[in-house]
């Protein structure tokens, strides 16, 4: 009788207690907005030409931006692989030559987690580069409160170098020869007007 009666509790604790635990591991959890502070790191938007310059063998490499976009999570039911506040920025273009200037970053409840930029041929991030920030830094003859910096040391593409300055983006590359490649004064992408939404953004959930 008395192993009947324990049956009969713990029968009781699921029809009472597993509609409760179930509905506890499918939350939906709230993300926070979308922070466009990082896209004055890249401040392209569809159409942009992007031309850079060599003095030293006087030549141009310029890339049409095809897409710029950002996908904004705006809530997750938690007990889903997709269960986190992921954010992602997407930058591509093409040119003539079937070379890339494609930028993705990957934030995770805004902080950066990654971040990749392929030019040309060269590939760029983290993991393969020397990544820093310098103040007051000084490029063909300009000076820039903040850059950042990606460096190799044995780069397996073009460029060896290149570097980033807030609300103008990609300003310079350096090639493995050393050569120079600037970003054209008359191309420079500068968009200050926070009002004017520089990239599309969709908002998703999961």
């Amino acid at each position: 009788m008395q192993t009947k009666s324990l049956l009969e509790m713990r029968k009781l604790f699921l029809i009472l207690f597993l509609p409760f635990v179930l509905v506890s591991c499918h939350r939906q959890i709230s993300c926070p907005e979308f922070k466009d502070e990082i896209l004055r790191w890249i401040p392209y938007q569809e159409n942009d030409m992007i031309v850079f310059y060599s003095y030293q063998n006087d030549s141009t490499i310029s890339f049409l931006i095809k897409n710029a976009e950002v996908n904004h999570t705006t809530h997750y039911t938690t007990g889903y692989k997709c269960g986190t506040c992921d954010d992602y920025i997407f930058v591509y273009s093409e040119n003539n030559d079937n070379q890339k200037f494609n930028i993705d970053i990957h934030l995770n409840t805004d902080k950066l987690m990654s971040q990749s930029y392929y030019i040309g041929d060269s590939y760029f991030a983290e993991y393969n580069s020397t990544f820093s920030e310098e103040n007051n830094y000084l490029f063909e003859g300009n000076k820039y409160d903040l850059v950042r910096i990606f460096e190799q040391n044995d780069s397996k593409g073009m460029f060896k170098k290149l570097i980033l300055v807030k609300d103008f983006g990609v300003i310079g590359l350096v090639d493995i020869f050393g050569n120079t490649w600037t970003l054209k004064t008359d191309t420079k992408i500068k968009r200050l007007d926070k009002q004017e939404k520089n990239i599309k953004i969709n908002y998703v959930s999961c």
